[in-house]
Protein backbone atom coordinates (compact mmCIF):
# COMPACT_ATOMS: atom_id res chain seq x y z
CA UNK A 1 0.00 0.00 0.00
CA UNK A 2 1.31 3.44 -0.84
CA UNK A 3 1.70 6.00 1.87
CA UNK A 4 -0.77 8.84 1.90
CA UNK A 5 0.71 12.08 0.76
CA UNK A 6 -1.43 14.60 2.58
CA UNK A 7 -0.11 15.95 5.85
CA UNK A 8 -2.67 15.35 8.62
CA UNK A 9 -1.69 18.57 10.28
CA UNK A 10 -3.05 20.41 7.27
CA UNK A 11 -6.54 19.66 8.51
CA UNK A 12 -6.08 22.18 11.31
CA UNK A 13 -7.49 25.41 10.04
CA UNK A 14 -4.99 28.19 9.77
CA UNK A 15 -1.96 26.13 10.79
CA UNK A 16 1.28 25.98 8.86
CA UNK A 17 3.29 23.33 10.70
CA UNK A 18 6.79 22.47 9.56
CA UNK A 19 8.44 19.09 9.84
CA UNK A 20 11.74 18.86 11.72
CA UNK A 21 14.77 18.57 9.46
CA UNK A 22 16.19 15.59 11.30
CA UNK A 23 14.57 12.97 13.50
CA UNK A 24 11.13 13.14 15.09
CA UNK A 25 9.94 15.59 17.67
CA UNK A 26 7.11 15.01 20.07
CA UNK A 27 4.19 17.40 20.14
CA UNK A 28 2.01 16.16 23.00
CA UNK A 29 -0.50 18.98 22.78
CA UNK A 30 -1.46 18.47 19.14
CA UNK A 31 -4.68 16.52 19.16
CA UNK A 32 -6.08 13.74 17.07
CA UNK A 33 -8.89 16.12 16.20
CA UNK A 34 -6.44 17.55 13.64
CA UNK A 35 -6.48 14.34 11.62
CA UNK A 36 -9.96 13.08 12.36
CA UNK A 37 -12.89 15.39 12.89
CA UNK A 38 -11.99 17.97 10.29
CA UNK A 39 -11.59 15.24 7.68
CA UNK A 40 -14.84 13.40 8.24
CA UNK A 41 -17.29 15.87 9.73
CA UNK A 42 -16.14 19.26 8.50
CA UNK A 43 -13.93 22.11 9.58
CA UNK A 44 -16.41 23.72 11.96
CA UNK A 45 -16.77 20.66 14.20
CA UNK A 46 -15.35 20.44 17.70
CA UNK A 47 -15.01 17.57 20.14
CA UNK A 48 -18.21 18.67 21.84
CA UNK A 49 -20.14 18.42 18.56
CA UNK A 50 -19.08 14.88 17.68
CA UNK A 51 -19.98 11.56 19.37
CA UNK A 52 -17.08 9.71 20.97
CA UNK A 53 -17.65 6.73 18.69
CA UNK A 54 -17.30 8.96 15.61
CA UNK A 55 -14.07 10.46 16.91
CA UNK A 56 -12.60 7.02 17.54
CA UNK A 57 -13.73 5.71 14.16
CA UNK A 58 -12.13 8.68 12.43
CA UNK A 59 -8.96 8.10 14.43
CA UNK A 60 -8.82 4.46 13.32
CA UNK A 61 -9.42 5.30 9.66
CA UNK A 62 -6.85 8.09 9.57
CA UNK A 63 -4.25 6.02 11.37
CA UNK A 64 -4.64 3.35 8.70
CA UNK A 65 -4.42 6.03 6.04
CA UNK A 66 -0.91 6.93 7.18
CA UNK A 67 0.25 3.32 7.60
CA UNK A 68 1.96 1.13 5.01
CA UNK A 69 1.79 -2.67 5.06
CA UNK A 70 4.33 -5.00 3.42
CA UNK A 71 3.47 -5.46 -0.24
CA UNK A 72 2.94 -9.19 0.25
CA UNK A 73 0.34 -8.72 2.98
CA UNK A 74 -2.51 -6.96 1.20
CA UNK A 75 -3.20 -8.51 -2.19
CA UNK A 76 -3.99 -6.00 -4.92
CA UNK A 77 -7.51 -7.35 -5.41
CA UNK A 78 -8.35 -7.73 -1.71
CA UNK A 79 -9.92 -5.18 0.64
CA UNK A 80 -8.10 -3.73 3.60
CA UNK A 81 -9.81 -5.42 6.55
CA UNK A 82 -10.73 -3.49 9.69
CA UNK A 83 -11.81 -5.58 12.71
CA UNK A 84 -13.51 -4.14 15.79
CA UNK A 85 -13.85 -5.99 19.08
CA UNK A 86 -15.88 -4.82 22.03
CA UNK A 87 -17.41 -1.56 20.84
CA UNK A 88 -20.38 -1.87 18.43
CA UNK A 89 -20.84 1.90 18.33
CA UNK A 90 -17.30 2.39 17.04
CA UNK A 91 -17.78 -0.49 14.61
CA UNK A 92 -20.93 1.11 13.21
CA UNK A 93 -19.28 4.53 13.01
CA UNK A 94 -16.25 3.04 11.28
CA UNK A 95 -18.44 1.29 8.71
CA UNK A 96 -20.03 4.62 7.94
CA UNK A 97 -16.68 6.42 7.85
CA UNK A 98 -15.07 4.06 5.33
CA UNK A 99 -18.09 3.54 3.11
CA UNK A 100 -17.15 4.40 -0.47
CA UNK A 101 -13.53 5.15 0.44
CA UNK A 102 -10.33 3.46 -0.71
CA UNK A 103 -6.79 3.36 0.65
CA UNK A 104 -3.87 2.65 -1.63
CA UNK A 105 -6.23 1.26 -4.26
CA UNK A 106 -7.92 -1.10 -1.81
CA UNK A 107 -11.57 -1.15 -0.90
CA UNK A 108 -12.24 -1.13 2.84
CA UNK A 109 -14.20 -3.67 4.87
CA UNK A 110 -15.26 -3.58 8.52
CA UNK A 111 -16.05 -6.64 10.64
CA UNK A 112 -17.30 -6.65 14.21
CA UNK A 113 -16.13 -9.80 15.95
CA UNK A 114 -16.60 -11.38 19.36
CA UNK A 115 -13.66 -11.34 21.80
CA UNK A 116 -13.32 -15.12 21.85
CA UNK A 117 -9.91 -15.32 20.22
CA UNK A 118 -7.62 -13.40 17.91
CA UNK A 119 -9.48 -12.77 14.64
CA UNK A 120 -7.81 -13.82 11.42
CA UNK A 121 -7.50 -11.86 8.23
CA UNK A 122 -7.44 -8.44 9.91
CA UNK A 123 -5.08 -5.71 8.79
CA UNK A 124 -6.36 -3.30 11.45
CA UNK A 125 -7.62 -4.50 14.83
CA UNK A 126 -9.34 -2.16 17.28
CA UNK A 127 -9.96 -3.48 20.80
CA UNK A 128 -12.25 -1.96 23.39
CA UNK A 129 -14.29 -3.08 26.38
CA UNK A 130 -11.77 -5.75 27.39
CA UNK A 131 -9.44 -6.02 30.36
CA UNK A 132 -5.79 -5.06 30.11
CA UNK A 133 -4.89 -8.74 30.49
CA UNK A 134 -7.22 -9.75 27.65
CA UNK A 135 -5.83 -6.99 25.43
CA UNK A 136 -2.30 -8.19 26.21
CA UNK A 137 -3.26 -11.71 25.12
CA UNK A 138 -4.53 -10.47 21.78
CA UNK A 139 -1.35 -8.47 21.27
CA UNK A 140 0.86 -11.41 22.24
CA UNK A 141 -0.73 -13.66 19.61
CA UNK A 142 -0.45 -10.98 16.90
CA UNK A 143 2.92 -9.70 18.06
CA UNK A 144 4.88 -10.58 14.93
CA UNK A 145 1.99 -10.28 12.50
CA UNK A 146 1.57 -7.27 10.19
CA UNK A 147 -1.56 -6.13 12.00
CA UNK A 148 -2.11 -2.55 13.12
CA UNK A 149 -3.30 -3.09 16.70
CA UNK A 150 -5.20 -0.20 18.26
CA UNK A 151 -7.21 0.27 21.44
CA UNK A 152 -8.60 2.67 24.02
CA UNK A 153 -7.61 0.29 26.84
CA UNK A 154 -5.33 2.03 29.32
CA UNK A 155 -1.78 0.73 29.15
CA UNK A 156 -2.31 -0.88 25.73
CA UNK A 157 0.97 0.32 24.25
CA UNK A 158 2.80 -0.67 27.43
CA UNK A 159 1.57 -4.23 26.78
CA UNK A 160 2.88 -4.24 23.22
CA UNK A 161 -0.01 -2.70 21.26
CA UNK A 162 0.85 -0.28 18.48
CA UNK A 163 -1.49 2.63 19.22
CA UNK A 164 -3.68 3.73 22.11
CA UNK A 165 -6.14 6.58 21.95
CA UNK A 166 -7.36 8.40 25.05
CA UNK A 167 -9.13 11.56 26.08
CA UNK A 168 -7.23 14.26 27.92
CA UNK A 169 -8.84 17.57 28.85
CA UNK A 170 -11.72 16.73 26.54
CA UNK A 171 -9.50 16.07 23.55
CA UNK A 172 -8.65 12.81 21.81
CA UNK A 173 -4.92 12.06 21.85
CA UNK A 174 -2.81 8.99 21.14
CA UNK A 175 0.34 7.04 21.96
CA UNK A 176 2.43 4.98 19.53
CA UNK A 177 4.84 2.21 20.50
CA UNK A 178 7.59 2.25 17.87
CA UNK A 179 9.02 -1.12 18.88
CA UNK A 180 5.66 -2.75 18.12
CA UNK A 181 5.45 -0.97 14.77
CA UNK A 182 8.82 -2.45 13.82
CA UNK A 183 7.89 -5.96 14.97
CA UNK A 184 4.74 -5.83 12.86
CA UNK A 185 6.80 -4.77 9.82
CA UNK A 186 4.60 -1.74 9.32
CA UNK A 187 5.66 1.73 8.30
CA UNK A 188 3.90 4.72 9.79
CA UNK A 189 4.31 8.09 8.16
CA UNK A 190 6.42 10.61 10.05
CA UNK A 191 3.54 13.00 9.48
CA UNK A 192 1.55 10.91 11.93
CA UNK A 193 4.39 10.07 14.29
CA UNK A 194 5.12 13.74 14.86
CA UNK A 195 1.64 14.13 16.37
CA UNK A 196 1.95 11.21 18.76
CA UNK A 197 3.37 10.57 22.18
CA UNK A 198 6.00 7.99 21.39
CA UNK A 199 6.70 5.04 23.67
Amino acid sequence: MNRATQDPAEYKKGSTPQMPRTGLRRIPHVTCIVITVLLLVGGMASAQDVPESTLKAAFIYNFAKFTEWPASVVAATKPLAFCVIGDPAVGDALEQAVRGRMLGGHTLGVSQVAPIGPPRGCHVLYLSGVTVAAAAQFVAVLRDEPVLTMSDVEGFTDRGGIAQCFFEHGQLRFNIRLESVTRARLQISSRLLVLARLR
